[in-house]
């Protein structure tokens, strides 16, 4: 089947040749030799274009080899250079945030002594609280009057030896 296709593409290709009435006279004439060269000759001439080209594009293709190569090379440093950087970098990360959960809890263990604290005061201010109104005022205001009759006297008699 693959040599059917190849016969067929061929007489396809001898089909696009040029079907002029000079290349006719000249193989029914005596000179097929000399068609036959010319032929010969634009076969030559297809080939050494063929094959510039296919040099044209083998250049091409190393270049694209190089320059794959050389970049291949130039991610690998990249990566070689930049990567022991980031893992020390993620190193030092991981250790701020160690210190950083250290911290909390200590933050966390102040704020329970804070409320500690606050509930202590609390409970000292309300005892406070409790005495003082448990405290006779009145007979305290009536106390403090009394001295300060007994004191005045006093007070005025000391004065005037000054």
């Amino acid at each position: 089947m693959e040599m059917n296709d190849r016969m067929e593409q061929a007489e396809e290709l001898w089909d696009d040749l040029p079907t002029d009435s000079q290349h006719e006279t000249l193989w029914e004439a005596e000179g097929t030799e000399l068609a036959v060269r010319q032929l010969m000759d634009q076969l030559k001439a297809s080939e050494e274009k063929q094959q510039g080209l296919m040099k044209k594009q083998l250049l091409f293709t190393r270049i694209f080899a190089v320059s794959n190569c050389v970049l291949v090379l130039l991610v690998l440093i990249f990566v070689a250079g930049v990567l022991p950087r980031l893992t020390t970098a993620l190193d030092k990360a991981t250790e701020s945030l160690v210190k950083v959960d250290g911290a909390l809890d200590d933050f966390g263990k102040v704020f329970d002594n804070v409320n500690s604290l606050v509930d202590s005061s609390s409970k000292a201010v309300e005892q406070t609280m409790d005495k003082v109104d448990q405290m006779d005022i009145e007979s305290l205001n009536n106390a403090i009057s009394d001295l300060n009759d007994v004191v005045a006297p006093m007070a005025e008699f000391f004065g005037r030896f000054r």
